[in-house]
């Protein structure tokens, strides 16, 4: 189903300002306006640095409720309202879409009682507080993961980039490796991957490309030890074709947000996930046991010995190329490329 030019479907897309909740959030909102919806963005200032482009948003302080800051939460809430109040008095939205983080509770619940129709959007494996709130007042909920009655499981989102652009798996020469941290930088791995690497035989670290995105001011540093170890790299601050770098490698070794695990099963592309153990909840475990379970990556949590479990695994990897292309058949989800289509025509029901 597709929305006329004009057809007076007027949307609001709210979300927290981590990468796992603005990406897939970011994605559903360009395809709506490649449709012809009327829809805006409004995000926490965190959550501008995804959008600097976008022209149809409003941008509001971010809201924190921790013991030292809650006096400035509170009064950061009261601005949150009465300009949302004014924001939402001008574009009169029919849907307002909340995609997680405390953020969005204040416009969520004030465009319920102003007559707006609400959906709600969790991308990971655990509820999440704002939108475990938040349930009571969606006329739809939508999840990446089955979450129990009530919820419907759509992929989420991902950006252009990863839609019809499927590259054949190969691991049989050189296997390239992907390193990215998300959002939350993950400078930790620029001490796991050169310790594990360096465990290898010299002939096994020769096999291996990186590709990796570091956390600056540590690149030069970096980039001499790969260089000592005799592995091939590509040093980056940031990475800003991810699309176009896992469509080239054989393995990524990441964290397990939410947004990053849809990119890889659209990409196909197998994985060593360590989940980020600072994450509410531990939700980023509860993702990579998803994807573990189905055999379409490995797990490994960030404690003590985790470079030598690493180093067994990329010397397991190494002599036995066929758990790669296992795994990559695994993480394959050729619906990711359609979710926003089906994103779409679930909330036209609405």
């Amino acid at each position: 189903m597709k929305a006329e030019k004009g057809s007076g479907l007027r949307v609001i897309v709210c979300s927290g300002g981590s990468g796992g909740h603005m990406f897939p959030a970011r994605a559903l909102f360009a395809a709506m306006q490649e449709k012809g919806y009327d829809v805006s963005m409004a995000i926490d200032a965190r959550g501008d640095a995804f959008c600097e482009d976008i022209i149809a948003k409003i941008v509001f302080k971010t809201v924190k409720f921790s013991a030292k800051e809650f006096p400035i939460g509170i009064y950061r809430s009261f601005i949150i309202f009465f300009k949302f109040l004014n924001f939402w008095l001008k574009k009169r939205p029919n849907l307002v879409i909340g995609f997680g983080g405390v953020f969005t509770i204040i416009p969520v619940i004030l465009s319920k009682i102003l007559g707006s129709r609400i959906v709600i959007y969790e991308q990971n494996a655990v509820l999440g507080k704002a939108n475990e709130f938040l349930m009571k007042f969606a006329d739809l909920r939508l999840a990446s993961f089955l979450l129990g009655e009530g919820w419907t499981e759509v992929p989420a989102p991902v950006r252009s980039s990863f839609v019809g652009k499927r590259t054949p798996y190969e691991c049989d020469g050189i296997i390239k490796i992907l390193i990215i941290g998300g959002s939350q930088g993950a400078a930790s791995f620029s001490h796991i991957i050169p310790k594990a690497l360096g465990m290898l035989a010299p002939e096994e670290r020769h096999s291996l490309e990186i590709v990796q995105q570091v956390a600056y001011g540590s690149i030069e540093k970096l980039k001499t030890i790969y260089e000592h170890l005799g592995v091939k790299s590509t040093l980056k601050g940031f990475i800003h074709q991810v699309a176009e770098e896992m469509f080239r490698s054989q393995l990524v070794i990441c964290r397990a947000g939410a947004s990053t695990l849809s990119e890889l099963a659209a990409a196909g592309r197998p994985a060593v996930l360590i989940p980020y153990p600072g994450a509410m909840d531990n939700h980023q475990l509860h993702n990579a046991m998803h994807y573990k379970d189905k055999g379409a990556a490995w797990v490994l949590e960030e404690e003590n010995d985790i470079e030598r479990k690493l180093w067994r695994l990329l010397r397991k990897i190494l002599q036995d190329r066929e758990l790669l292309k296992t795994a990559s058949f695994h993480m394959m989800n050729s619906s990711v490329g359609h979710a926003t289509d089906r994103f779409i025509e679930l909330i036209e029901r609405v």
